[in-house]
């Protein structure tokens, strides 16, 4: 009999930004994710407990050091905003009952302490509220029992609602209002087959149902994988009929179809695991003739699939895996806002990701002001302050409306340092109203609330610029009123303020700034002179260059946004109206030609999440 057993990790379907926006769903699935982890499984030696995780934008492998406490496979995984867990799973020589938590914003591994009822390894699906855990090889047995992990409690209940029949190794899809799990096996001491069954789950009342549209073939080990209309299922071994397969079906959310897309894996393979953004989905390890540590890499645009040129560090199956690791506002977007500019412009200007072209919606700043502080949740965007106003002023991502939350800064401020936490926005430095200040503004997103934070910068200083990783919030540059060059760090778990002493190679202001989960950015800005120049910030030692490639021309007091791929600095002075383009995975710069309708510097800038 062929190595069985497989686990599937979360891999979520990507719904319209409004349509997720009114279900209260923007953060529940990973298609903001900056990292896929592929955890523990079998090698060819003995199960392990090693966590491998692959970077999205750079596809670059490696080992973040935190491994599971102990070595297990094929359980199921199901995700929360913050958190993975891994819920029971094989061991050598049995299964275990544990749930192991993975913290995405550390990479830390903790025992929350609240168990499965049983010792199992199942596949699971998320909804925004709870992990379920399928059926499961209990063993000696399959069951067909459905485990509910309450995200906010973290407690462990059974819904009432289990699947028709015994059955694990079914592969998982999931839109945010379905789950489905497809194929998988059935093992009884004397029994042993497979299944083509889609088995559907409604999230809305834990019903479940079978909607009659089945993979070709009864087929265990296959994969899942989401994209925005489409769920797919990739290899597997086809029983009792052809062994391992390289086929992928697509099911049509839409209308439940299944069809054959055309694009199969490049070799026949079961019991592999795989991560996903809203771009790609990545398959790790599994089986062919023996275990493998390839990486394929399913194109959600275009279903074509390849290899990638890194692979696994060691050859594994029955692996499991959690997409994860990215700030709420640095994942997938849709638009970027300019709002305001020099010297008393309302006007606010869309920066549509998809195509790079530039509209302006109509909804527009209620006063005209320009360098105003700027942050952003996952619902609205906020332009704070500006010259002469202690204003926060609220844009709603749903509709581009524009409000007044009706609670301002406590103090006039402008060309302040804006950054952002998942809970807060903050606020640094900047003039009030002629006077440099040193003093941190927070801005608290659940109750729109602002105070302030009462660890203030070391200095104070005017015209600098911020950036954010999940972790830390970094001011930088400016003016006191000498130039500066230096880099005051942010811890977002105390609010403490401390200088890391590794600062800009040149002490300029006016800067345009914008991160990824691995870098910072700082464009342009005037040393004196304008510059050009491009200086990256490493989160990971903090350590300061410059890659060498630079803005077109030189320009300052640039706004900046990011989507998941491309940083964008847009406008500037003097008199510049250009958009110009970093590309996150090989840092090349070029202009995409579509640019903003006036040109000019010192605007706010904010991009929503979809």
């Amino acid at each position: 009999m062929p190595v069985i057993g497989d686990t599937f990790g979360l891999n979520s379907v990507y719904e319209k930004q409004v349509q997720n926006i009114e279900s209260n769903n923007l953060v529940s699935w990973p298609e903001s994710a900056t990292y896929g982890y592929f955890c523990g499984g079998i090698s060819p030696i003995s199960t392990i407990s090693t966590i491998t995780r692959l970077d999205f934008f750079s596809e670059i492998v490696s080992l973040p050091g935190k491994n599971l406490p102990v070595a297990f496979n094929s359980t199921g995984t199901v995700r929360s905003i913050s958190f993975g867990y891994f819920g029971g799973g094989g061991i050598d020589g049995g299964s275990v009952s544990t749930i192991t938590r993975f913290d995405f914003s550390n990479e830390t591994i903790s025992l929350p302490g609240k168990n499965l009822p049983m010792t199992l390894a199942s596949p699971g699906i998320s909804s925004k509220s709870y992990g379920y855990f399928f059926g499961g090889n209990g063993q000696p047995t399959t069951i067909s029992t459905v485990h509910r992990l309450d995200f906010l409690s973290e407690t462990i209940s059974a819904p009432g609602k289990n699947l028709p029949a015994t059955r694990t190794d079914a592969a998982t899809v999931s839109t945010d209002l379905y789950g489905y799990l497809a194929g998988g096996w059935l093992s009884e001491p004397s029994i042993f087959t497979a299944y083509s069954t889609i088995t559907r789950f409604d999230f809305s009342n834990e019903n479940i149902s079978n909607p009659g549209r089945n993979l070709p073939a009864n087929i265990y080990g296959t994969q899942g994988i989401s994209g925005n209309s489409f769920g797919y299922f990739c290899g597997g071994w086809n029983f009792p009929a052809s062994g391992r397969i390289s086929t992928v079906s697509r099911l049509d959310f839409s209308n439940e179809t299944l069809s054959a897309p055309g694009s199969n894996l490049p070799e026949a393979r079961n019991v592999m695991t795989a991560v996903s953004n809203s771009s790609f989905g990545y398959i790790g390890g599994g089986f062919t003739t023996g275990r493998i540590s390839t990486i394929t890499r399913f194109n959600l645009s275009n279903e074509t699939t390849s290899n990638l040129a890194v692979s696994l560090p060691e050859s594994i199956s029955q692996s499991m895996s959690l997409s994860g690791g990215a700030s709420v506002y640095r994942g997938s977007k849709t638009f970027g806002y300019f709002a305001g500019r020099f010297p008393s412009v309302n006007t606010i200007s869309r920066l549509d990701f998809s195509n790079e072209t530039v509209s302006n919606p109509g909804k527009n700043l209620g006063t005209g002001t320009f360098d105003l502080g700027a942050v952003s949740n996952n619902y609205y965007g906020y332009f704070v302050g500006g010259n002469g106003l202690s204003l926060i002023q609220r844009l709603d991502f749903s509709n581009e409306t524009l409000g007044n939350p009706g609670k301002n800064l406590p103090i006039i401020a402008w060309s302040m340092g804006s950054t952002s936490s998942n809970s807060y926005g903050y606020f640094g430095g900047g003039y009030n109203p002629s006077t440099r200040i040193n003093t941190v503004t927070r801005l608290d997103f659940s109750n729109e609330t602002a105070s302030n934070s009462g660890n203030n910068l070391s200095t104070v200083r005017g015209n600098l610029t911020a950036t954010s990783n999940n972790s830390y919030g970094y001011f930088v540059g400016g003016n006191a009123p000498g130039f500066l060059s230096t880099i005051t760090r942010l811890d977002f778990s105390n609010e403490t303020v401390s200088n890391p002493g590794k600062n800009l190679p040149t002490a300029r202001q006016n800067i345009g700034s914008f991160s990824n989960n691995s870098y910072g950015y700082f464009g342009g800005g005037y040393a004196p002179p304008v510059i050009n120049t491009i200086t990256r910030l490493d989160f990971s030692n903090e350590t300061v260059s410059n890659p060498g490639k630079n803005l077109p021309t030189a320009r300052n007091s640039v706004g900046a946004t990011s989507s998941s791929f491309y940083g964008y600095y847009g406008g500037g002075n003097p008199n510049i109206n250009t958009i110009t383009r970093l590309d996150f995975s090989t840092e090349n710069v070029s202009d995409p030609g579509n640019n903003l309708p006036a040109s000019g510097g010192q605007r706010g800038v904010v991009s929503n999440s979809n």
